[in-house]
């Protein structure tokens, strides 16, 4: 029977190598966490040339923090939460986020329910954008990148009933935000 580890084992048994000198092994966390931390920082920072750049410097800070990282841990989670604070500080650096005038066209040969579709997605973004950091920062994690409760409470190191109150003010607050727009008539 073979020995499988299961995901935190495997890391850990990576971060072990890792720490021991094998640095090269690094890679494999890189493109194990590559795409979901760039999804969350994408989702953050609003653009995609800033997430690629603010992605590089998580794993650049993640290689050079490895020895702080805590064992009894996910390094997702701790992955996570670094990618997170980049994320917010990169955002609060520039001030700005993308406005709709800077995307580019690209609804011109798409039928109307794909186009409605995608308008109604950005309209939704842009309003969790709007939002206060503690609530779009739940928001995005869990919907968008996915996470548990229990993930989430240990990204953000806050325990899990803070995790569902902040979700459940930041769901109210966008649903209102979204009644006040008249989203929900314009999908019906």
């Amino acid at each position: 029977m073979l020995n499988k580890f299961d995901s935190m084992d495997e890391d850990k048994f990576f971060i072990e190598k890792i720490l021991a000198g094998d640095v090269n092994q690094f890679k494999v966390l890189v493109e194990k966490y590559q795409n979901p931390v760039f999804k969350v920082v994408q989702r953050i920072v609003n653009n995609y040339d800033d997430a690629r750049e603010v992605t590089q410097d998580v794993f650049v800070k993640t290689f050079e923090s490895l020895n702080q990282y805590k064992v009894q841990y996910k390094f997702f989670s701790w992955i996570y939460r670094i990618a997170i604070n980049h994320a917010l500080m990169f955002v609060k650096s520039k001030k700005q986020f993308s406005s709709l005038d800077e995307l580019p066209n690209a609804y011109t040969s798409k039928s109307e329910n794909t186009i409605d579709q995608e308008k109604r997605d950005q309209l939704l973004y842009e309003q969790i954008n709007e939002l206060p950091e503690r609530y779009k920062t739940v928001i995005l994690l869990k919907y968008y990148a996915k996470l548990s409760y229990e993930e989430i409470s240990e990204t953000l190191e806050i325990d899990t009933k803070k995790v569902r109150s902040r979700l459940f003010d930041a769901r109210k607050k966008l649903k209102n935000k979204l009644q006040d727009l008249n989203f929900f008539t314009a999908i019906q």
